[in-house]
């Protein structure tokens, strides 16, 4: 429908900032890249400038299963680690509610394992190198 309008509008230069219109239109990975750009231009209004990889993992959160999630209490509310939700806003509520509830945390998410400090398993710490000296 847009491209009846190509003579009066850059189509090449055309924004938009809807990232579930972007997400329908052009993909999972166009919203991602919409959710980065906005995150530092919100970031970038304050004068604060913030490393791309920081970016990068918070969009490729809200977008990891396919549709993009909010990324705000209520949707870290889902995830199954307790020490995760308790590592990201609301911390009192969290505990009291997951002490209530007798929550358990298997410590599988970096955000648990940070917190009891043990080293996350992603990256180098994935697996464990064992070499027979004898």
């Amino acid at each position: 429908e847009i491209f009846l309008y190509a003579d009066i509008l850059d189509l090449n230069r055309l924004y938009s900032n809807d990232i579930h219109a972007i997400a329908n239109m052009y993909g999972i990975e166009a919203a991602n890249k919409v959710i980065i750009k906005e995150i530092k231009n919100v970031f970038a209004a304050y004068g604060i400038e913030v490393d791309y990889r920081h970016l990068s993992l918070l969009a490729d959160y809200m977008t990891f299963e396919g549709t993009y999630k909010a990324f705000n209490r209520r949707a870290i509310e889902t995830c199954a680690s307790c020490l995760q939700q308790m590592s990201f806003e609301t911390t009192m509520s969290f505990l009291v509610k997951a002490s209530l509830q007798g929550a358990y945390d298997n410590l599988k998410s970096p955000s648990s394992q940070i917190v009891a400090g043990k080293p996350i398993s992603c990256g180098s710490g994935a697996f464990e190198l064992l070499y027979k000296l004898f």
